[in-house]
């Protein structure tokens, strides 16, 4: 059980280290955090400087600042908008901060005045970073109102600053808070966001913001809820927006971000096997093959667009097609060149595994085009990353299954005794997984029993 303290009760203690112990403010401070941290005490949540901050430097003042001058009776934007820029300068130093703010009514203060400058850009802006700030992190503020503030603020004639904004701050609210989540769809987001994606002035930094909400919506992070409707919310969006999104991917071409975000949220929507078959008759995997022809340097285009492909092999006819369109190549290529960096790796290894899985024609076109030794080379780049190794194991055993003549390919290569050196490094993580690839390659796997005895004399090996 995590223990935690108050704010009051740290600074009481920097303050007795000050005046009782003439100690200085940074001894004191360290004093104790170092007392806190023996008693295993979780600080994240008190700021530790509080005590030595000035006055117009506090949470606290902040906030004053900007209830008083929203209420002046003689508003001034500009003061308005440097008080809430100054404010959410300091949220963003640390979680601490945020807590605290939020216990001194930061969030309806905040929400008060998004209400009253729904008209008011100048503004309004600033009020929905500053509260976007307030709650990255700390989401389980959001109420009714603030959801009902959301969908009105998503019109589709506001400004980009605007609705850029917007998303950012329901963005915040998505993340691992499962509740939130539900609520803000079953507000009807949905409708609003596929509004301003039909939009043709739609430009490609709002896109990728809405991009950003769909992929927040279809999140399953969220501990304190065992069963979640991520499945169901990526459900209803691909059914009404998969299309467009792919069709988007023409339009933005030339800008390898947008893409690069397009990609991904496509391979976050693929959830059933007919929503891959929308994609490729969108024009996606032609494109898709298309971005790895035109940028073999780009290493985050590649990744997404090797994990958007593992999501279309799904649909088994879309993962023969993935073949016979020549991705093949393209992909043992993309990983040969980009195999030092970790997330091309385990994206690479994850999409041999998905189209050879139980499909030996697949597995065959690999080894012409020298996958086998593509593999061993990447498990020796990262000997200690165990994502790389699992999916490696994975791509080795289902390419090997179905194809023990070819399978002896790997053999030449040496991988026999670095899997079995991978396994001794990360025996209770990948043995399961090494043991299996082992297995399929006609190998000798090590057993070992765990069960010994009969009847009543039963005992467990460790």
């Amino acid at each position: 059980m995590i223990r935690v303290i108050t704010q009051e009760t740290y600074d009481e203690v920097v303050k007795e280290n000050i005046e009782e112990f003439s100690m200085t403010a940074e001894e004191a401070i360290d004093d104790a955090i170092k007392q806190f941290e023996a008693q295993g005490i979780d600080l994240s949540n008190v700021i530790k400087d509080l005590v030595i901050t000035t006055n117009s430097e506090t949470i606290e003042a902040c906030l004053n600042a900007v209830i008083e001058r929203f209420k002046s009776s003689n508003k001034d934007d500009t003061e308005i908008v440097a008080t809430l820029q100054n404010l959410e300068t300091e949220l963003n130093k640390d979680m601490a901060r945020r807590i605290l703010a939020a216990k001194l009514g930061a969030y309806s203060t905040l929400i008060d005045i998004i209400e009253e400058s729904k008209d008011n850009d100048t503004i309004l802006v600033p009020a929905l970073k500053t509260i976007t700030s307030l709650m990255t992190g700390y989401p389980d503020l959001l109420d009714d109102k603030g959801i009902a503030l959301q969908i009105e603020l998503l019109d589709c004639q506001r400004g980009i600053l605007t609705v850029q904004a917007v998303l950012r701050w329901v963005r915040e609210c998505c993340i691992r808070h499962e509740l939130n989540r539900q609520n803000i769809f079953k507000a009807n987001i949905l409708d609003k966001l596929k509004q301003l994606l039909d939009r043709k002035e739609t430009a490609g930094s709002e896109l990728k913001d809405i991009c950003a909400v769909f992929r927040a919506l279809v999140l399953d992070d969220d501990i304190r809820h065992e069963y979640g409707r991520a499945h169901e919310h990526a459900t209803a969006i691909a059914r009404d927006s998969l299309a467009p999104l792919t069709s988007l991917l023409q339009r933005f071409q030339n800008d390898k971000s947008v893409v690069g975000d397009l990609m991904l949220t496509l391979a976050s929507l693929i959830v059933r096997n007919e929503f891959c078959q929308t994609v490729h008759d969108a024009g996606g995997l032609k494109f898709i093959l298309d971005v790895m022809v035109d940028y073999p340097d780009a290493e985050k285009l590649n990744r997404q667009a090797l994990k958007l492909l593992k999501a279309l092999a799904g649909n088994d006819d879309i993962k023969a097609q993935i073949v016979t369109s020549g991705g093949v190549p393209l992909i043992v290529s993309a990983i040969n060149r980009l195999k030092n960096f970790e997330t091309i790796a385990a994206a690479g290894m994850g999409c041999i595994s998905a189209l050879t899985l139980r499909n030996p024609s697949n597995a065959g076109v690999f080894y012409d085009c020298g996958a086998p030794l593509m593999i061993v080379d990447t498990i020796k780049t990262h000997p200690n990353n165990s994502n790389v190794i699992r999916k490696a194991a994975w791509a080795v055993r289902n390419m090997s299954v179905r194809n023990k003549t070819e399978s002896r390919e790997f053999l030449v290569h040496g991988i026999e005794d670095l899997l079995q050196t991978v396994m001794r490094n990360h025996d209770h993580v990948l043995a399961e997984d090494i043991k299996a690839a082992l297995r399929d390659l006609g190998l000798n796997v090590p057993l070992k029993e765990r069960w010994v005895g009969k009847g009543d004399s039963l005992k467990h090996d460790e």
